[in-house]
C-alpha cells in the first residue's frame, strides 16, 4: 500500500494564486437569494444523499413519523386499557 502525498506550493497569502468560486445559482442575483427563509430557485439540487432534501433526509423524516405514531398507539391502547380496568360496569 502506498501512499502519495502533494503538498501546494504557494502560500496562501500570494496575490498571484487563483481562486474560482464555483456558481451555485446559475447566473441568478445572490442578493435575490438572501433572507431568512430559503426562496425558490436558489440554493442547489441534492447531490449525495445526506444533503439536504436528499434520500436519507426523506428517510429520517419517515422513521421520525413512524416512532411518533408507535408511541401514540401505545398511548391510545394504555389508556384504553386502563379505563377497561376501572370501568365497574363490566
Amino acid at each position: 500500500m502506498s501512499f502519495s502525498l502533494r503538498f501546494a506550493t504557494g502560500s496562501p497569502d500570494d496575490p498571484s494564486s487563483e481562486t474560482t468560486i464555483a456558481d451555485q445559482l446559475s447566473g441568478m442575483d445572490y442578493s435575490a437569494c438572501v433572507g431568512l427563509y430559503q426562496k425558490p430557485g436558489c440554493g442547489t439540487k441534492p447531490v449525495l444523499s445526506g444533503d439536504r432534501g436528499g434520500a436519507m433526509q426523506l428517510v429520517v423524516f419517515g422513521v421520525l413519523i413512524a416512532g411518533m405514531a408507535v408511541i401514540g398507539i401505545r398511548i391510545a391502547r394504555s389508556i384504553r386499557a386502563r379505563d377497561k380496568a376501572l370501568d365497574p360496569t363490566e
